[in-house]
């Protein structure tokens, strides 16, 4: 991986530290459950915001494979982080599986306890749903991740059902 990619990762592991202190003073001044809704809250509407601004304008108009090859994207710097790719693609859902996480690799790394790596993982990943759904409109499912211990984090994303 270039230099400038190796230093996006640093910048995504110190991302990952901030939010686990972050984390562990809120926990310990509001109690864990309002720690995780504030920490959630904040991530999802940065994800939908940045999602708005960065998506195409088909991704952002219904277009699920559109959308799905633009998460997945070959950017080598993306994919020196997160390895994603398309496990499965229809017009009506995506599988999207991810190998890597510096996030998960650098709580780990902090020596946190299992549970608050899965804790911490399922705070970061507010920012997928702001971006599935909303910024892109869809319903978005996690089926797995690497902070349950799992080897990949698996999406699952579904165009919503029509009302009518």
């Amino acid at each position: 991986m270039s230099d400038t990619g190796e230093k996006v990762a640093q910048a995504t592991r110190q991302r990952a530290a901030v939010y686990a202190h972050l984390f562990l003073v809120l926990r310990k001044r509001l109690g864990e459950q309002e720690a995780v809704d504030l920490m959630s809250e904040a991530i999802y509407n940065y994800g939908e915001e940045k999602s708005a601004r960065n998506y195409s304008e088909a991704a952002r108009g219904g277009d699920l494979g559109q959308a799905a090859r633009e998460f997945a994207s070959p950017d080598p710097v993306k994919q020196h982080q997160f390895a994603p790719r398309i496990v499965s693609l229809s017009p009506e859902e995506a599988v999207i599986a991810m190998s890597r996480c510096p996030l998960v690799d650098e709580w780990r790394a902090m020596g946190l306890p299992a549970g608050d790596v899965e804790t911490l993982c399922r705070i970061a990943h507010s920012v997928d749903f702001g971006t599935w759904e909303g910024a892109l409109g869809c319903d978005l499912c996690f089926e797995g991740t690497r902070g349950e211990g799992r080897d990949e984090c698996v999406l699952r994303v579904k165009k919503p059902a029509d009302p009518g």
